[in-house]
């Protein structure tokens, strides 16, 4: 059965003349586009004051999209809100850390938790979701554009709200008083109206304190979407959602897996890699973020923005976009849009470059939009989109995430690093993986990684416990099960609440680097220093692994075997082990997340798990098999050449390759061995 890929654009009818709409459109028909996205970042375009609703103009541009055939993404619009809005109720305006009111001078200044921005946002969509629901043209329809973007508000009113909600979590100001262990330094609370936000200009307040005020702006973000979904369901039942929040946002985000299940029916992703495809960090990590979307769904994913340009930058180098789309493809995107069609004039994002010039015409980047499309008329019969069943499991939490980066003095490896190394590790292999909620592992695995885990709530261990009674296999590095639910250091024996899984006490631990603390120790600032005190390497078995060791825990085996060891300190102590527990295996790492140790780790419980390596290629390119056939990326700028174990055919030019392939820089080829298979 032949299956649709989706591929189009973001565009923004009201910012152009009503005479160049057609223009345009037939302009994306011409060049294959099957999907727009339309309506995000315009409240005030269908409402200019309040209660003036004038839909009318954009009826017509629903109706144009109608004709050419083209199916429509629309957003609704809720952020940011119209200046109406905001100078009518000042209380939906963002306060600063010390509670000044900012003036909305910038997009997503909108304060989504204050009650009166939702009365008028959710009167927005309803009004929106009830007149397009049956438009011809529409095909989904947007939660909002970037939730979790834009920065939270510490008004007087979120504070009210953020009462109210510690209030629900901890019934007695008693209980709040243990959790957030308040006996220290005098600062317990006597009522629940005490509490304030833990920040004050650049102060920040108890670890507890933080991570609570992080769960609390989630689950208002969370909330809202689901409101919005609500809507979406009632007015516009059979008509899929949709989003392409930033639930990962370093400065706001909020906890995406805790609901992803039940928020969307079709996960939704910006894809950004940049316009640098050498910047391996940020073109792996934007992989890593469409597996984050989809979680276990089991469901392909929108890039319902991807990346034409920059600011400043008119494009990627030659053929990059074509190569992202590819890119996209393999890790089980159904829908590529163009972020944007043309580029922008003025306002926020000028000189951000589109497919087309600021004068409308296209350019290179079009033309390898219009080359993807046409190629994908060649894989119809491929088995796109692609949906994998991995066996293996990467665990992610925003919570950890949080949490290490209030602590940076100690988690002195970023959370999101040793997350991105590891699943560098599978890139590497061309091995797919799910991205799981620790506290709710939905599907079987064989092989679950758990990089920097610093948050061991109760339900996650005993997620890890159940995983590896039952006899999955455990990969767990420094830096995990650290501190509780509450976001205090676990007096038992570490890794807290899985000693007895992992078969060790995780004691002491080393730093082979000066370091240095923000806090100002005595009175006296101390010097930072380019000094490195240890060169451990590790020993596993005829390996030796000399990659820069700047952190590195004391484990004491109790039941566990050591499987490596630390080579060039003043003695042996072991960096690698792995104990029995039930009928599975639960291996420590005592270094954060480090690829050759990673990736010697990985070989080991390919071969012990019978789990399915990915195809064999150089590094930097990016393959997978679909059925009887393979795709091969080139994501660097340097020819590759694949050595092939069996003679195939090219679906895109009809070439013939045998024994070798060579992938020019950022080229793409799908290669089919089904005739030759049995010869």
């Amino acid at each position: 059965m032949k299956q649709l890929i989706f591929v189009g654009t973001n565009y923004h009818p009201h910012d152009w003349p009503r005479e160049r709409w057609p223009v345009d459109i037939q302009l994306m028909k011409d060049s294959g586009f099957n999907l727009v996205r339309l309506g995000h970042l315009c409240w005030d375009s269908f409402e200019p004051s309040e209660g003036n609703f004038t839909f009318e103009w954009f009826d017509e541009v629903m109706d144009l999209f109608a004709e050419a055939g083209i199916k429509v993404v629309l957003d609704i619009a809720t952020r940011p809100a119209p200046t109406w809005l905001h100078k009518k109720y000042p209380e939906i305006d963002l306060a600063d850390r010390s509670g000044n009111r900012l003036a909305a001078v910038h997009r997503y200044m909108d304060d989504v938790g204050n009650p009166v921005f939702q009365e008028y946002a959710y009167r927005f969509a309803d009004m929106l979701t009830n007149r397009y629901a049956n438009a011809p043209a529409l095909y989904a329809l947007g939660l909002c554009n970037e939730i979790g973007s834009g920065a939270p508000s510490f008004s007087e009113d979120a504070r009210r709200r953020y009462v109210q909600w510690l209030r629900e979590k901890y019934q007695t100001i008693e209980q709040l008083n243990l959790c957030w262990a308040a006996h220290r330094w005098s600062r317990k609370l006597n009522s629940f109206e005490d509490a304030e936000f833990p920040v004050a200009g650049a102060m920040n307040g108890a670890p507890e304190r933080m991570l609570d005020m992080w769960r609390f702006f989630s689950d208002e973000q969370l909330d809202y979407l689901q409101g919005l979904r609500d809507l979406v369901r009632k007015n516009a039942p059979g008509i899929k959602e949709s989003t392409n929040h930033w639930g990962e946002h370093p400065g706001y985000g909020f906890d995406y897996l805790k609901a992803n299940g039940t928020l969307f029916d079709i996960p939704g992703v910006g894809f950004y890699p940049g316009v640098n495809p050498e910047d391996r960090n940020a073109l792996n990590g934007t992989c890593f973020t469409l597996n984050h979307r989809i979680g276990e769904t089991n469901k392909p994913i929108w890039c319902l923005e991807f990346q034409t340009g920059s600011f400043g930058a008119y494009a990627p180098p030659k053929g990059v976009l074509r190569m992202y789309a590819y890119l996209a493809l393999l890790f089980r995107a159904e829908a590529v849009c163009a972020w944007t069609w043309r580029s922008m004039l003025g306002g926020e994002e000028q000189y951000f470059y589109g497919l087309l010039d600021h004068d409308g015409l296209p350019g290179r980047k079009l033309d390898e939009f219009r080359q993807f499309t046409s190629e994908l008329d060649k894989l119809s019969d491929l088995g796109l989109p692609y949906l994998p069943n991995p066996e293996i499991a990467l665990a992610y939490s925003y919570e950890a995430f949080k949490v290490s980066e209030n602590q940076k003095a100690y988690y002195k490896t970023p959370y999101l690093k040793q997350v991105i190394t590891t699943y560098q590790a599978l890139m590497a292999d061309n091995t797919d993986c799910n991205v799981v909620n620790l506290r709710s592992i939905e599907k079987d695995y064989k092989l679950l990684l758990i990089p920097g885990h610093c948050i061991m709530d109760e339900a996650s261990a005993q997620s890890v416990r159940q995983f590896v009674e039952q006899g999955g296999t455990v990969i767990m590095t420094a830096y995990s099960a650290k501190v509780d639910e509450n976001n205090q250091v676990f007096s038992s024996t570490l890794p807290g609440r899985l000693s007895d899984v992992f078969g060790i006490r995780a004691g002491a631990f080393e730093r082979p680097i000066y370091h240095t603390s923000e806090a100002n120790e005595g009175g006296l600032q101390k010097e930072r220093m380019n000094l490195r005190r240890e060169s451990p390497r590790i020993r596993m078995g005829e390996q030796i692994f000399d990659t820069p060791i700047d952190y590195y825990e004391i484990l004491e085996p109790s039941t566990a075997e050591t499987w490596a060891n630390f080579t060039d300190i003043d003695r042996e102590l072991p960096a690698v082990t792995a104990n029995t527990f039930g009928q599975g295996t639960a291996i420590y790492t005592a270094v954060p997340a480090q690829m050759d140790v990673l990736k010697a780790l990985l070989e080991i419980c390919y071969e012990k798990l019978d789990i399915q390596k990915g195809l064999a290629a150089p590094e930097g390119v990016v393959a997978r098999r679909i059925g009887d056939s393979a795709i091969y990326v080139n994501t660097t700028g340097s020819e590759q050449i694949l050595n092939l174990s069996l003679k195939g055919h090219s679906l895109l030019s009809s070439s013939i390759f045998e024994g070798e392939l060579l992938l020019k820089p950022y080229d793409v080829e799908v290669l089919s061995t089904s005739e030759f298979a049995q010869l």
